[in-house]
């Protein structure tokens, strides 16, 4: 059954979206198969280097209202939120347009994706329908409550469900989704020769993440003073963006760390984690499978995480230190890391092949080709 992968989202470039970008172009290289895509989620794949731009069949959707917001100032608020909502309106009314008197396809679903396609569920329920959810917290990965029903319905609807830990399909089943269509995977995915050890490592220490309360930014920033003080030739870097970037600043001055870490988004991590020792993994419910924290240990870089959820799936004796949720244990641990740059060494070797062996491409190509056999039965 030929495949249709839906990708949309016009906010920012998280895990998700690195994870099954670079996936996605690459399994819809057949001649039926097609990848949709919103064109600025695209650019950013590109400025990331998670895709090549010579990729075959992608379908990438020009957005007009959101060119319109840009162009007349409207980064953030209310009327910016909903003139970029049109673009998925868009987006729908075009894949409506495109798939409504199609042969039978199979579209696999994420994030805006799943509401793109809503109206094509409707009239063609005959077409099969994988949905991936990213989040045990539907309403964070959705970004509005309110659109929370809408979302719920397009799960509900749907054939299967790729789950990408236990604890959301724990959270779906509390939600009265059907367990036979959920299924999770052994691992997340990693494009491990993009995301490699340099050879040389330098003393630095690095948070990446989106800057929400969930990832604990403010934490790292907490630590930095205590980590400078014991280790003085240390870099910092605490790479992002997002709503807690003014709060970000104002503890940069509190601290008097400004400058002495390095503050920003940028594209491509790879860069940046291939030469440094040190990650710190903080998000307060759960670490597992954080992008971000799976790309560093790709690059053979020890691991600082917070104990929650199941973080000892990826950070243990092994490859890191877990530490309880305080800048006192942070600053210990990472100390501690930067200390013994021999035993950040083995720990980072055997971190990128855990990596290696529980995060291929081919086992989670395995899962969805599962899944899809199953739905398209």
């Amino acid at each position: 059954m030929p495949r249709t992968f839906v990708l949309i989202n016009n906010t920012a470039l998280g895990g998700a979206e690195r994870r099954l970008g670079r996936l996605f172009a690459r399994m819809a290289q057949t001649d039926a198969d097609v990848l949709v895509i919103n064109a600025g989620l695209w650019e950013k794949l590109l400025a990331a280097g998670i895709v090549t731009g010579h990729e075959k069949h992608v379908w990438r959707l020009a957005e007009p209202f959101g060119r319109l917001a840009d162009g007349i100032g409207l980064r953030q608020g209310t009327l910016a939120f909903f003139l970029r909502k049109l673009d998925y309106l868009l987006f729908a009314c075009l894949l409506l347009a495109r798939y409504a008197l199609a042969s039978r396809r199979l579209f696999h679903l994420v994030l805006g994706g799943a509401y793109v396609a809503l109206p094509l569920m409707m009239v063609r329920p005959d077409h099969r329908v994988v949905i991936s959810v990213t989040n045990r917290n539907l309403a964070a990965m959705v970004g509005a409550s309110w659109a929370l029903p809408a979302y719920r319905f397009a799960l509900m609807r749907c054939d299967g469900i790729d789950a990408l830990t236990e604890g959301i399909r724990l959270d779906l089943l509390g939600r009265g989704i059907a367990g036979e269509k959920i299924a999770v995977p052994s691992g997340s995915v990693i494009d491990v020769e993009h995301f490699r050890p340099a050879p040389n490592k330098e003393l630095g220490v690095v948070f990446a993440g989106r800057l929400v309360e969930e990832k604990n930014p403010r934490l790292f920033l907490q630590a930095v003073p205590a980590v400078r003080r014991a280790v003085p030739s240390a870099r910092f870097f605490l790479l992002g963006e997002g709503p807690l970037r003014v709060q970000i600043e104002e503890d940069l001055d509190r601290l008097t760390i400004r400058d002495i870490v390095e503050v920003g988004f940028r594209p491509d991590l790879a860069s940046v984690l291939g030469k440094t020792r040190v990650f710190v993994s903080l998000q307060r419910q759960d670490n597992y499978p954080s992008q971000s924290l799976l790309e560093a240990m790709a690059c053979g870089m020890a691991t600082v995480a917070t104990d929650v959820g199941l973080t000892w799936k990826l950070v243990d004796e092994a490859t890191g230190i877990r530490v309880k949720p305080n800048p006192d244990d942070l600053a210990e641990a990472v100390i501690r890391l930067l200390r013994d740059p021999q035993r950040c060494d083995q720990l980072g070797q055997a971190a990128r092949q855990r990596v290696m062996e529980e995060h291929s491409e081919g086992r989670y190509r395995a899962h969805l080709n599962g899944l899809y056999a199953k739905v398209a039965a």
